[in-house]
């Protein structure tokens, strides 16, 4: 959220708004104080980074029609003369891939929120239906929110010890660990536990689920056990839910 807020509050806007930032956030979230940002999936070739190696990545996209996607018409030809002819909003995801690439080249910090990460990973699950689906099971889902609030709880307490790094003065070390840390979170979500169709994929937090391969989805193992064992009628498969909540929390 961070690097994306930076970038986009530079780049010019298509519209009536006065940055892309701007834009961005009426179009994704009107009614709140930040844009809203989607999990990856598996839409393109940063699948294999985000999904096998846990490697942090991002996808620039501007939403309107496109009816030519996955067909040969799929070409210069149809972006200059009807998608767009100006190359405007081209221009403007360069611009934006441009920032990023500078800010996280250049910047002191890696320019990543660790509260944004956590915050997106607990109103995914806190609003969905898990607690839930859960209880119809007798199956305790406290453990889970009791780890999410605490892992939302270390984002932030990370994230308020950023700007005493931002010294020039503060030890390389100190500042690596810091940067570390960053950089090794969304590795850490990797186990080779986690319930999948494709076993390639072992990302705990984030990962396509196997209902839609497109999609993201969040804790995707304990999500999905969820649905195949709702769907199923043999109540052992509700012990795979518990090993993923387990999974999950740990």
């Amino acid at each position: 959220q961070l690097v994306s807020t930076q970038s986009t509050g530079a780049a010019p806007a298509l519209a009536q708004y006065d940055s892309l930032y701007q834009q961005w956030l009426h179009k994704s979230n009107p009614d709140g104080d930040e844009p809203t940002l989607k999990s990856l999936g598996s839409g393109s070739d940063y699948a294999a980074f985000i999904n096998m190696g846990g490697i942090s990545c991002i996808d620039l996209t501007f939403v309107g029609p496109y009816y030519t996607y996955h067909t040969e018409f799929d070409n210069y030809h149809y972006l200059s003369n009807y998608a767009d002819p100006d190359m405007n909003a081209t221009k403007s995801v360069a611009e934006v891939a441009a920032v990023v690439l500078f800010e996280l080249a250049n910047e002191r910090t890696v320019p990543l929120s660790a509260t944004s990460y956590a915050k997106y990973v607990s109103d995914t699950v806190l609003n969905s239906r898990l607690k839930t689906d859960l209880a119809e099971e007798d199956i305790d889902s406290e453990i889970l929110e009791k780890a999410i609030r605490k892992f939302v709880a270390n984002a932030e307490e990370y994230e308020k010890s950023r700007p005493k790094f931002e010294d020039q003065k503060r030890m390389h070390m100190e500042l690596r660990r810091y940067n570390d840390q960053m950089l090794q979170m969304e590795r850490s979500s990797s186990t080779i536990t986690v319930f999948r169709a494709d076993p390639r994929i072992d990302t705990c937090y984030f990962a396509p689920s196997v209902l839609d391969s497109y999609s993201g989805s969040v804790f995707p193992g304990l999500f999905d056990a969820v649905v195949m064992a709702k769907d199923s009628n043999d109540p052992a498969h509700w012990n795979e839910v518990k090993k993923q909540l387990t999974i999950a929390t740990w």
